[in-house]
């Protein structure tokens, strides 16, 4: 058991720093190709949003150079790490499915040249994977090690931060396609894959 519990340790804080770096990775990228955009918005929500990697970066690091510190484990501690480590893993194979349905994804709002709207593959199933991702990691991580810091920013920062921001996206979706996204939001729902039919009946 103490085995197990100190792998789920290590996936929930591996899996944090490498979302971190995977996402500041996705701004140097975007940098890059900033010519390519038509439109690229960086106001006060995108500011706040731009911060969240370097913490979780930052979270998950302190968090795994405690892991040999941490006491003999009982049977509820490794289930809640297992049960962190798996949020992480789950918000990585979500991360990895939306790539594989967008590979031109970026960080950031903005409009590229030739952009279409996708809805495919997992924005066949939630309009916003790629935020679901983040809420998913840092909760993740706050369950495997109950760290109450963590566990606060996420329901204080991560959460709300998010929900800002992907409703400011959804402003400028709205602004670049229409009735063809107005369309696209009617069908999939924003977040929570079970409330596609609620949604689909009541028109929202």
């Amino acid at each position: 058991m103490p085995n197990l519990y100190a792998a789920a340790l290590a996936t929930a804080a591996v899996g944090g720093v490498a979302r971190g770096v995977a996402v500041i990775y996705a701004w140097v990228r975007t940098l890059l190709i900033r010519k390519e955009f038509v439109s690229f918005r960086f106001g006060r929500i995108e500011l706040l949003n731009f911060f969240e990697p370097f913490l979780l970066l930052v979270a998950g690091y302190l968090l795994y150079r405690t892991i040999e510190s941490m006491g003999p484990p009982g049977a509820v501690r490794t289930l809640l790490a297992t049960l962190g480590a798996a949020l992480v893993l789950g918000g990585w194979a979500l991360q990895v499915w939306a790539f594989l349905s967008w590979p031109s994804i970026f960080a950031g709002h903005g409009v590229l040249e030739d952009h279409k709207l996708v809805s495919r593959g997992a924005y066949a199933v939630v309009r916003h994977p790629a935020y679901l991702v983040p809420m998913l990691i840092w909760l993740g991580l706050g369950v495997a090690f109950l760290n109450p810091l963590v566990i606060a920013t996420a329901i204080l920062y991560v959460i709300p931060n998010y929900v800002l921001y992907l409703r400011a996206e959804e402003r400028m979706m709205l602004e670049s396609f229409g009735d063809e996204y107005r369309d696209y939001r009617r069908k999939v729902p924003m977040l929570i894959p079970r409330l596609a039919r609620r949604q689909s009946r009541n028109g929202e």
